[in-house]
């Protein structure tokens, strides 16, 4: 992570490396991506594989949590000029989603759901006032022209919120958890609905180039599939601790809609993705966006292992288990790159520490 700028580009320079150099708030699609998978590999029964990804996404999140609050306090006032982006301040939720989606991954340990819901929490009432303030300072055609996947975070962390909730509902046998995950999943949509105005406002308003084509609108379909999830833990939560105004009745249909919609989603960006390939050289080169694109994936598996389940329709298991391969076999794909493109900086660092050998070291 480099904090070191003057002058007065500092700002930009700032935002840049921040959104581009891999930055700890950058890396939390890791986990949400490993645990995602994990949670998938667990509905068929690859309990294994599942544990394994499920301890990498933890031991991951203490590592990047630990890391970027020692960043943020060492350098407060680089922090607060980042926190005014709001590229950056929507992109910070992806805090929020990885503590949500490590809660899901361990549900069967009550204390471990507790804190990690405590922490998502947390985080989500301080981001939510910094990103709206920034939001709603910006010209409408500002964010038009800066809209991306990675603004539908916010609604992914939600999202994730009302799965937390509905859970500890399910925990603490208390129906207004229900109610609590019901309003989260409510502002969730909204709030997707919103970015994705904003997104299809960009489309019609400007040439659409392969360089709107990121690995990061796979989240197009991944925010939906988490919607379909949320809406399966809280026809399942509903069920369980019976709440008021009968909400199991009308949150199935809406749970089977966002998963026709996020299915829907699949084959346009599957052939955009295909037509950028074709468009651009070099676009399957690993890059940290990449890990935005298998969360997607695998939480499709999941929505999809789940709405089999709660809505009594077993040809989505099949489904499921073909996106599972599919996630796993990305998530292999991207891990192996992010592990080259580590031996590579390491390398090149232990060249450049070392100096240029001259003819004697070559010998």
């Amino acid at each position: 992570m480099v904090w070191s700028v003057s002058g007065l580009n500092a700002g930009l320079v700032i935002r840049v490396r921040f959104v581009e150099s891999g930055p700890s708030t950058d890396l939390f699609p890791v986990v949400m991506a490993t645990g995602i998978v994990s949670i998938a590999a667990d509905a068929h029964r690859y309990w294994r594989l599942g544990i394994a990804l499920g301890i990498l996404a933890l031991v991951g999140f203490a590592g990047l949590a630990a890391r970027f609050a020692i960043g943020a306090i060492t350098h407060r006032t680089q922090t607060a000029v980042l926190a005014r982006d709001p590229d950056v301040a929507l992109r910070m939720f992806s805090f929020v989603a990885a503590c949500t989606v490590l809660g899901a991954c361990w549900d069967d340990h009550p204390a471990a759901v507790w804190l990690l819901g405590g922490l998502a929490l947390g985080a989500w009432l301080i981001l939510t006032p910094l990103a709206a303030f920034n939001v709603t300072s910006r010209k409408s055609t500002d964010l038009r022209d800066r809209a991306r996947g990675g603004w539908l975070l916010p609604s992914v962390a939600t999202a994730g919120l009302a799965i937390t909730a509905a859970n500890l509902a399910q925990q603490a046998r208390a129906p207004e958890l229900v109610v609590i995950a019901v309003v989260a999943w409510i502002m969730a949509i909204v709030g997707y609905l919103a970015v994705v105005w904003l997104i299809g406002w960009r489309a019609l308003a400007s040439p659409f180039g392969p360089d709107q084509v990121t690995p990061d609108s796979w989240i197009l379909m991944g925010a939906l599939a988490i919607t379909t999830l949320a809406g399966d833990h809280i026809v399942a939560a509903a069920r369980a601790v019976n709440p008021p105004a009968g909400i199991a009745h009308w949150t199935a249909p809406l749970t089977l809609a966002a998963w026709v919609l996020a299915s829907s989603w699949i084959p346009a960006l599957l052939y955009s993705q295909i037509w950028r390939i074709n468009q651009q050289a070099g676009s399957l080169r690993y890059q940290h966006a990449w890990w935005a694109a298998v969360f997607p994936l695998g939480m499709y598996s999941a929505a999809s292992a789940a709405t089999a389940v709660e809505l009594h329709l077993r040809s989505l298991q099949t489904v499921s288990l073909v996106f599972f391969w599919i996630a796993f076999t990305t998530w292999t794909l991207v891990t192996t790159g992010w592990l080259n493109t580590v031996s590579w900086h390491r390398a090149t660092s232990c060249r450049g520490s070392r100096g240029v050998p001259g003819r004697e070291g070559a010998r």
